[in-house]
């Protein structure tokens, strides 16, 4: 009698033990489904901000020499028909770009009204932000080229916004992956948007597993110095239920054993996702995916 006990308390605590991993493992996984569904929801307001990918109204090629500002169809560039008929010129000369403001024209910098302002672009540090009524500009610069990139800070994108549809999270489509690096950094060609190529260094390749199968993808960043690695990449979703010109997302720089996580349930649309005037980075010939990734954002707007 007394072995019969025992055996069945035995029983009962075996079958305790099992029951608490598995309530253990559900709790982990409600939690690292909140955790993902948080960031996207700090995505999802940080694309409602003023400044946000949706206020962008325009992108408008510098050259050397005078361009004229303003709404009027007769200006060198074109500004959206709210703003005024002439706002001004600015000067492109010597790799500086000097604005001088029409005298009947109101705009400011850091709060103060300016006639004549040195604008600083992006490729020499914070560039320098000036502002009219909703507009705000600045100039960038991408590939040797200057473009003045013009936001609307009540742009009809931003009230319109209703979110992005995903795909269901799941803990699936956080692989696991190796980082493998090279003997030496090698150069990677990667296409934009605008139809140019740019170069930048590759240190090595991410190998990982989807149903048995393996993949890698390169990423861009140094993991050296750096504390994420960016990747651009494509898979056979692209052009049906996400994107066309492919996703982002990060992951983690590899620990000691070159051991990191992909997660794509954190694939994100980039920002040409949701308006023409971005200059956006596409997937190079390596992180095009020959399978379905149905994981992360979806086509925004579909």
């Amino acid at each position: 009698m007394k072995k019969s006990i025992t055996y069945f308390i035995s029983v009962i605590l075996v079958f305790s033990f099992f029951l608490s991993c598995n309530n253990q493992k559900a709790e982990t996984d409600e939690e690292y489904i909140a955790t993902i569904n948080q960031w996207h929801q700090e995505r999802v307001e940080a694309l409602t901000q003023e400044d946000s990918w949706l206020s962008l109204a325009g992108l408008y090629r510098l050259h050397e020499g005078i361009q004229s500002l303003g709404a009027d169809s007769s200006k060198d560039i074109v500004f959206p028909p709210k703003a005024p008929a002439s706002l001004g010129t600015i000067i492109f000369q010597d790799s500086t770009f000097t604005l001088n403001v029409q005298p009947d024209a109101t705009v400011t910098h850091n709060g103060a009204r300016v006639g004549e302002l040195v604008m600083q672009s992006d490729h020499q540090g914070e560039p320098t932000i000036v502002k009219h009524g909703s507009f705000l500009w600045y100039i960038i610069e991408r590939r040797g080229n200057y473009y003045i990139r013009l936001k609307d800070t009540h742009h009809p994108n931003i009230t319109s916004f209703t979110g992005i549809e995903r795909y269901p999270v799941s803990k699936n489509w956080r692989i696991k992956a190796e980082f493998k690096p090279f003997e030496e950094p090698k150069l990677i060609s990667i296409p934009d948007v605008m139809g140019e190529v740019f170069q930048d260094t590759l240190f090595g390749i991410l190998e990982f597993q989807i149903e048995d199968e393996t993949f890698t993808l390169a990423p861009i960043g140094n993991p050296e110095k750096d504390d994420e690695f960016f990747i651009i990449f494509g898979d056979q979703t692209n052009g049906e239920s996400t994107y066309g010109g492919g996703r982002y997302l990060y992951a983690d720089i590899p620990d000691k054993n070159g051991i990191t996580f992909i997660d794509f349930n954190k694939a994100y649309n980039p920002p040409c996702a949701f308006t023409k005037f971005a200059t956006c980075p596409l997937p190079p010939a390596q992180n095009r995916l020959p399978v379905k990734v149905t994981a992360g954002e979806k086509m925004y707007g579909k």
